[in-house]
């Protein structure tokens, strides 16, 4: 048993040491919501492990339905969700197409989709868990999406988006410039 014990031990350790020398993503920081005072503290990183996680959430939910409706919404949510995620521009994404900043606009419809589709589609009254757990779902997106500091990974080395790389280009000639002056 002890010999277990040990063998989780160092197994443990050895996935710290990569999780302490992954980078996570980086860039300018995210800009606030429509002016309001929110701090951004939910990393990308961790959002983009949720985006597939209520992908997964609400395809359990389209097998727990008792409605054809709450089956097919379900299903078509998660379809959305998971194919955004795939094609986003993060470290979780198969394709790097969607920008980062259409994908948070996405977010935040795919959410208020969810806390509106059992009322639209009629089927709050006979699937009330799997409207809960939608509604829950499309709240908890919206909040997470609202704090989440949302920056763009680069295909090349990790370091920084094509709009900050466009940036660190123009800060050679903004020095010069400024020595110029002098």
């Amino acid at each position: 048993m002890e010999h277990i014990t040990e063998s989780a031990r160092e197994k443990v350790g050895q996935v710290l040491a990569r999780v302490d020398k992954a980078k996570l993503s980086t860039g300018a920081r995210s800009k606030s919501l429509l002016g309001l005072p929110v701090k951004r503290i939910v990393p990308q990183d961790l959002h983009s492990l949720l985006d597939y996680a209520g992908g997964a959430t609400g395809l359990v939910a389209a097998y727990c339905a008792n409605t054809v409706r709450a089956r097919m919404v379900n299903t078509t949510l998660f379809t959305a969700s998971t194919g955004v995620s795939l094609l986003t521009d993060y470290k979780l994404s198969l394709a790097r197409i969607i920008p980062i900043e259409v994908h948070e606009a996405i977010d935040y419809a795919w959410g208020l989709s969810n806390v509106l589709s059992p009322f639209a589609f009629g089927y709050y009254r006979k699937d009330k868990v799997v409207s809960a757990i939608q509604i829950a779902l499309g709240i908890g997106t919206i909040a997470t999406s609202l704090i989440t500091d949302y920056r763009a990974f680069s295909r090349s080395n990790g370091a920084r988006s094509r709009v900050h790389r466009s940036e660190r280009a123009t800060r050679p000639h903004a020095k010069r410039r400024a020595n110029k002056k002098k």
